[in-house]
């Protein structure tokens, strides 16, 4: 490819970027460590049809990189790629784009008033229909970090690589994503219809993780192998989930986990990358996938916390049983 308008923008690690309420960005800039909401919170927030990307720190874009000229004060029809470096991993993807954007010099272009008191100076604009941000598990294109020549640096601002690596992302940009991850929705006391809930939750599990919206991962069944979850889904990016399955007739996320899964969660080794995948209204054309992932930051000691995209946590009620028998 040739002429590309293309530029990166790193900035700290949220869900949603719709706003700060129950999505706090995670990174490590100073600005992050020292208040509590981010200015680029609203990037993915549709204000009348567009979008209004923040840079951090308000750092000059070098717009004639971008195919400005010397007396302009903005450049035209620019693929930005947003990029973060995910908390969990501690490694840099792409997280999502805006196509065709117009970008100003500096900051001062547009200030917007995002919540009482909070104003933020915007060099990026976009239509809404030309952003798109990734999903947190299909957030797997990594970004060059090592030390070298070339590779992004400390500056929010980059420009990629020449060559191969530049021309990869546009493609993937291009490309974009057409799989949802909510495929067919292939779970009482009757054991028979306990059995088929159960197989539409992992079916709909393999289905999420294996699509583009999941990762574009290789799963693997451990249901049989009494490891404390049920799939594994491997990448090249990341380690490997481990993922807790279950699957519900009804609405109501109440799930219970054996002492083996239960334990296996709340360890050490294996919280990190420990998910509860809950499937609701299994068997219907309302199946609606429930992902909750541990969250390192909000968990204290012992109330270790297990959070979705939408800010939802599981309460943990430990259960005590007893086997009864007569000699």
């Amino acid at each position: 490819m040739t002429n590309q308008k293309l530029v990166f923008i790193n900035v700290g690690w949220m869900v949603h970027y719709k706003g700060p309420d129950g999505d706090k960005a995670e990174g490590n800039f100073r600005f992050l460590k020292t208040n509590a909401t981010a200015h680029e919170s609203w990037n993915f927030e549709d204000l009348k049809g567009k979008l209004y990307g923040y840079v951090p720190r308000s750092a000059k874009v070098n717009i004639r990189k971008l195919g400005a000229k010397a007396k302009d004060d903005v450049a035209t029809d620019v693929t930005v790629v947003w990029i973060s470096r995910n908390p969990r991993t501690k490694k840099t993807t792409i997280i999502g784009w805006y196509k065709g954007a117009t970008i100003h010099r500096e900051a001062k272009h547009l200030q917007l008033e995002r919540a009482p008191g909070k104003t933020v100076g915007y060099q990026i604009e976009a239509a809404t229909n030309n952003g798109l941000l990734l999903p947190v598990d299909a957030r797997q294109f990594l970004i060059p970090t090592a030390k070298e020549p070339g590779n992004l640096g400390m500056s929010p601002i980059w420009y990629g690589k020449d060559g191969a690596f530049n021309d990869a992302v546009m493609a993937y940009v291009i490309g974009g994503r057409k799989s949802t991850g909510r495929g067919k929705s292939p779970r009482q006391t009757d054991p028979e219809l306990r059995r088929k809930i159960e197989q539409a939750a992992v079916d709909h599990a393999i289905a999420y993780f294996t699509s583009s919206a999941g990762g574009s991962r290789r799963v693997e069944s451990v249901e049989r192998d009494g490891a404390g979850w049920d799939l594994e889904a491997f990448s090249d990016t990341d380690e490997t989930l481990k993922i807790e399955v279950k699957g519900l007739s009804g609405k109501e996320l109440v799930v219970e986990l054996t002492p083996n899964e239960y334990a296996k969660m709340q360890s050490t080794e294996h919280r990190m990358n420990y998910i509860i995948y809950i499937l609701s209204e299994a068997l219907t054309k309302n199946a609606q996938s429930h992902i909750f992932r541990h969250d390192a930051l909000l968990s204290k000691a012992k109330n270790l916390v297990w959070i979705n995209d939408s800010g939802q946590t599981l309460n943990i009620k430990e259960l005590v049983a007893a086997r009864l028998s007569v000699n």
